[in-house]
């Protein structure tokens, strides 16, 4: 009976898989390809993100909303027939008791209420633009980090691939020296499980770095089935250490920010609906012309409705304007300390992770890829142990992956700086 070979079966399954990832976009041949930079990714999704579309419709709203608020009322007609023209005993028409009429009546709107539900309808349709900009905002900060992020993939999936084909070629090598009788069967083996190691965590970081892609892809607005799209840039250009001026930056975020504009606004609203529901505590009156026939007579007149304005006189929607104008005043002085401390604490974490990068590039990963190519060239000598070189490799390994790390959260500070300031829409 033949001994079954458990290894060689999990080897061959793990060919299996990474055949199956590496062949993946093979099958993406056929697709369009886009091609991205930063800042064309962050106004393509302003453009054709499908959530900034949806959000745009709040702003039909509110037009169709000032459309309401300066329509007039209707006139109203009203028709009377106290005594209908039929006299039930005999069955005949009694002139004499006729009795009927018409009233046509309209409503004169006082205190300008239509003038001010209109100055209302265009502060809140002032607002909503403003709502619809800071969407924007947000938008750009989410696809600015999705774009970072999936650069950061990228980078984890080249460094893998690096590896991946650093093991190739040694147990190459190892097999030539095996077949020399120069190494042991053991060692062949040990370089063996290595490479197979790292061909999974290749396969793990494509499969990593797909998955951020698509989704960037649908962040675009684009369908990831027809499209493929290259990111041009990487993290590894460091921009140099901004010079940062945080009361003039602060000041661009008071005339720049539409979170900030909007309370502003908000402020507005409230005062314009103060005008408003004074306005509506004077009653409006109704004027009717009429025309009534009784007992043969024609009879034409005039009346007018007036409501007294005794016990409500709109003080509730009044109070609550003005509270809404006091709370709109706080709101905006509150998300102005937090723009100050926003800025104070961004401004130090950029300098801080600067220096930490400047530090991690000129010696940590400097040194540690120096001793890779060392070890390596030892290792193929025969100078060196496997186990010395797999430690050098894991070592520089760590080192670069936290070099990557490093560079995502510095990019994501200095795009974090843009935001708080309030975000250019243009590219810079």
């Amino acid at each position: 009976m033949r001994k079954i070979n458990f290894y060689q079966i999990k080897k061959r399954l793990l060919q299996l898989l990474i055949v199956s990832v590496i062949c993946y976009p093979l099958y993406a041949n056929d697709k369009l390809k886009k091609e991205f930079s930063f800042d064309q990714a962050i106004q393509y999704a302003l453009a054709n993100n499908k959530q900034v579309a949806i959000a745009k419709f709040e702003i039909e709203f509110t037009k169709a909303d000032r459309i309401t608020a300066g329509l007039r009322p209707n006139p109203f007609l009203n028709i009377v027939a106290d005594v209908l023209p039929f006299n039930p005993t005999s069955k005949q028409f009694d002139p004499n008791r006729n009795q009927y009429g018409v009233s046509l009546g309209f409503v004169i709107e006082t205190a300008n209420k239509r003038e001010e539900r209109i100055n209302v309808a265009n502060k809140r349709l002032k607002m909503d633009e403003l709502v619809f900009l800071e969407t924007l905002r947000k938008m750009s900060i989410t696809t600015g980090n999705l774009f970072i992020a999936t650069l950061a993939a990228r980078e984890r999936y080249l460094l893998a691939e690096e590896n991946y084909k650093n093991l190739v070629n040694i147990v190459e090598i190892n097999r030539i020296r095996f077949k020399k009788e120069d190494i042991s069967k053991l060692e062949l083996l040990r370089s063996e499980v290595a490479q197979d190691q790292y061909a999974v965590a290749r396969v793990s970081a494509q499969v990593e770095y797909i998955k951020l892609k698509n989704e960037l892809i649908v962040f675009l607005g684009l369908n990831p089935s027809e499209i493929d799209i290259v990111l041009s840039g990487n993290l590894d250009s460091l921009k140099l250490l901004p010079q940062i001026d945080a009361n003039k930056l602060l000041k661009l975020a008071t005339e720049g920010r539409p979170d900030y504009l909007a309370l502003v606004n908000a402020e507005d609203i409230a005062l314009a609906n103060m005008k408003l529901q004074r306005a509506n505590a004077v009653p409006n009156f109704s004027i009717l012309f009429d025309s009534l026939v009784q007992q043969n007579q024609y009879m034409y007149g005039m009346s007018a409705n007036l409501e007294l304005p005794v016990f409500s006189r709109n003080q509730g929607e009044i109070a609550k304007s003005e509270s809404a104008r006091k709370q709109a005043a706080i709101f905006r002085e509150e998300l102005y300390l937090n723009l100050a401390k926003e800025m104070a604490i961004t401004e130090e974490e950029i300098k801080v992770r600067f220096e930490a990068l400047e530090q991690m590039r000129q010696i940590s990963l400097l040194k540690s890829q120096q001793a890779v190519k060392i070890v390596e060239l030892a290792y193929k000598g025969g100078g060196s142990t496997l186990l010395e070189f797999l430690d050098t490799t894991r070592s520089y390994n760590e080192t670069k992956l936290k070099y990557i790390d490093a560079l995502v959260e510095y990019e994501k500070a200095l795009l974090n700086l843009k935001y708080i300031t309030g975000f250019d829409y243009e590219p810079n």
